[in-house]
């Protein structure tokens, strides 16, 4: 039996109705920006907050001002950012405050020049159980509207702050329906990074079935692509082969970026260990030269990624605009 808390009151959500209707309306004049990216998958273990924590990093070393908010109760942001033990690391309480209190969503900081953070951790329980009743609450509504409305929750906070960034980034959990549901509705781009493994596959499958629920709410959501990761570099058939399975589980609806993650276990333990991501220990002269051999073709791996989610995102604005003005 679950040990979850279940809040006896939840909470009113007027605030999300009104905050989901300046959307629309927005969506509506073209004026909605899209920059918000969901980093997602079914299935934990296959390079979700790396990839969240690296990308972050990487956009802010472009100069721009980035929010990675981690929608998870692990924190391993904190872990790859170095910030564990800082007082950047709120635990969730920052998402506590904006999700169950009304309060502006608040980073707590600076994690590197231009990367502002609000972090995930234990404190997250309050926030996934108030989700939970939201929605076996809603399960006796009539109105689809008002029924589905729960599900609008982070985009509110989300939202309030969309101005103040060139671009956010959401890590979610893979174990919390809930939380994926929510912040697929907050959402402009689905980012899915996935192993080849039958588990992971199924994984993406999982969040497949979540997206098209979430696009009833909000329609403007994309699947960016799929990034996939543990990857022998050279193995090019191979590659084409797992491409090829995973085209199939999407049944085709969303492109598999080029540029993949290679598998160096050592060098990925030794960034989260550092509390660095690859691209900031590629110069290093604290590791021994195999280890940053290594380091230096994880790097290029996420840089390379980075410039590819850039343009494919360039591409999506563009051909958005281009069927406005048709």
């Amino acid at each position: 039996m679950s040990t979850r808390t279940v809040p006896l009151n939840l909470m009113n959500l007027d605030g999300v109705r009104r905050s989901l209707e300046r959307r629309y309306a927005l969506i509506d004049t073209g004026q909605h920006d899209s920059k918000v990216i969901v980093v997602v998958n079914g299935k934990g273990g296959v390079g979700k907050s790396s990839l969240s924590s690296a990308l972050g990093v990487a956009l802010s070393k472009l100069g721009k001002d980035t929010l990675l908010a981690e929608l998870d109760e692990q924190g391993n942001n904190c872990e790859d950012l170095g910030i564990s033990n800082s007082a950047l690391n709120d635990r969730g309480a920052a998402q506590v405050a904006a999700i169950l209190e009304g309060k502006p969503l608040t980073p707590t900081g600076e994690a590197r020049p231009h990367l502002h953070v609000v972090p995930g951790g234990e404190l997250l329980e309050e926030v996934v159980a108030e989700l939970y009743c939201q929605r076996r609450a809603a399960k006796r509504i009539d109105d689809p509207d008002d029924r589905d409305l729960w599900m609008g929750i982070y985009a509110a906070a989300i939202d309030g702050v969309r101005d103040d960034y060139d671009v956010i980034i959401l890590d979610v959990a893979p174990g919390s329906d809930v939380l994926q549901l929510a912040a697929l509705v907050a959402a402009d781009y689905v980012l899915i990074p996935s192993k080849s493994d039958p588990s992971s596959r199924k994984g993406l499958r999982a969040v497949a079935k979540r997206f098209a629920a979430a696009r009833e709410i909000n329609d403007v959501l994309q699947l960016l692509g799929v990034v996939l990761f543990a990857t022998n570099s050279s193995a090019t058939k191979v590659q084409d082969k797992i491409r090829e399975h995973l085209e199939a589980d999407l049944n085709g609806a969303a492109p598999l970026f080029e540029q993949t993650i290679r598998h160096v276990e050592a060098a990925a333990v030794e960034a989260r260990l550092r509390g660095k991501v690859p691209q900031e220990l590629r110069a290093s002269k604290e590791l021994s030269p195999p280890l940053l051999k290594s380091m230096k073709a994880l790097a290029g791996d996420y840089q390379s990624l980075t410039v590819e989610v850039l343009q494919e995102m360039t591409a999506r604005l563009e051909q958005a605009q281009a069927g406005e003005d048709a």
